[in-house]
């Protein structure tokens, strides 16, 4: 793909591609080995040391992101390299604390973004135009510009999840039914973004029944966009959505925002839900949905009553309502909605 042919809308497209494939691929060892892990881990080393080898994998989100944006722009080897190395070292995940440099979390995925961009088109602009100093310049000038943009970046683009979470943390003062609908629409129409609902979430401190919203909130997600997918996608693609990985949707979801609709109309559905079952959670179960289990299990460790009866809520509450719910949703927006359509739902795997 040569500059000349390579459009801005292309360019961005190229980029939001790269989150969505990058996000699965860092995050689906931790969502489907985590919570199992974590509770089988005690006493065996081996288990243990998996655990913590799929938390480094999760951290190294930003990493994986910048190869597949350059991979997507055909970039070579050490251009693919140097994007990655740039990624990593403005996203936030790396923290430089009294001489010492420390993996933290995934960093921010919009500052991510930021820093892929700028580095994939520094590469473009620059590389053919060194000549021989261009194997000893750009490995300098990419990495250590877009790093430094990165860090810079990074404190404001973070005031936009703060900012976020504070609309949110406004919902927890209206009524309980009202506030849980606000809050499961919320995050329906956040999970498919690049901002961390689990950020803003723990940021907050939510907890409770609007801790259970939320997670309802990524529910609604995840079976919008399965039963949009099921028809046009392949058997892989669909299986990260059922699992709960619904941010690879990411560049799906910015072509074709007419999918805030049903997102919406779940969303309503989900905080009903939270309501009448009284889902409650903690800030840290909040941005999970049902992927590990974790929403699931938090909700019935804050039930009382007869166990059985609560599990049988919970199978109703994560799983028959919200699918159900989706399955017909989606069907009503295909009749009454001109744009909508099962193909906007296409996810494109980048290219080998």
């Amino acid at each position: 793909m040569s500059e000349s042919k390579l459009s801005v809308k292309q360019f961005f497209i190229n980029i939001l591609n790269a989150v969505g494939t990058g996000v699965v691929i860092a995050l689906l060892p931790n969502a489907l080995l985590g919570e199992l892990l974590k509770f089988f881990k005690e006493g065996h080393p081996i288990l243990e040391l998996a655990y913590q080898l799929v938390l480094v994998i999760q951290s190294f989100m930003a990493f994986i992101v910048g190869i597949i944006a350059a991979h997507q722009f055909r970039f070579n080897g050490a251009g693919a390299t140097m994007v990655g190395v740039s990624a990593m070292l403005g996203s936030g995940a790396i923290i430089f604390h009294h001489g010492t440099v420390e993996l933290k979390g995934i960093g921010d995925i919009i500052n991510t973004i930021i820093v892929v961009a700028i580095a994939c088109a520094l590469f473009l602009v620059l590389r053919d135009k060194l000549g021989s100093l261009e194997m000893i310049l750009l490995p300098v000038v990419i990495p250590v510009i877009s790093g430094l943009i990165g860090l810079t970046t990074l404190p404001y683009v973070a005031h936009v999840t703060k900012g976020i979470g504070r609309i949110i943390a406004s919902f927890t003062e209206l009524n309980p039914m009202l506030m849980s609908i606000l809050i499961c629409v919320a995050y329906s129409l956040l999970m498919v973004t690049p901002i961390s609902v689990v950020a803003i979430a723990t940021a907050i401190g939510l907890d409770g029944l609007g801790s259970g919203a939320a997670n309802l909130g990524i529910v609604a997600a995840c079976v919008t966009f399965l039963f949009g997918s099921i028809r046009v996608n392949s058997i892989g693609v669909n299986l990260v959505l059922i699992i709960g990985a619904a941010k690879m949707m990411i560049p799906v979801y910015f072509k074709n925002l007419i999918i805030m609709i049903p997102l919406i109309i779940n969303g309503i559905i989900g905080g009903l839900v939270a309501y009448f079952f009284q889902i409650k959670g903690s800030p840290m179960s909040a941005g999970f949905g049902y992927t590990g289990l974790v929403g699931p299990i938090n909700a019935f460790n804050r039930m009382s009553g007869d166990p059985t009866m609560n599990m049988i809520e919970l199978f109703f509450a994560y799983l028959i309502i919200p699918f159900v719910g989706a399955f017909f949703v989606h069907a009503i927006c295909k009749r009454l909605l001109h744009r909508y359509t099962d193909e906007i739902y296409r996810f494109e795997i980048p290219k080998q």
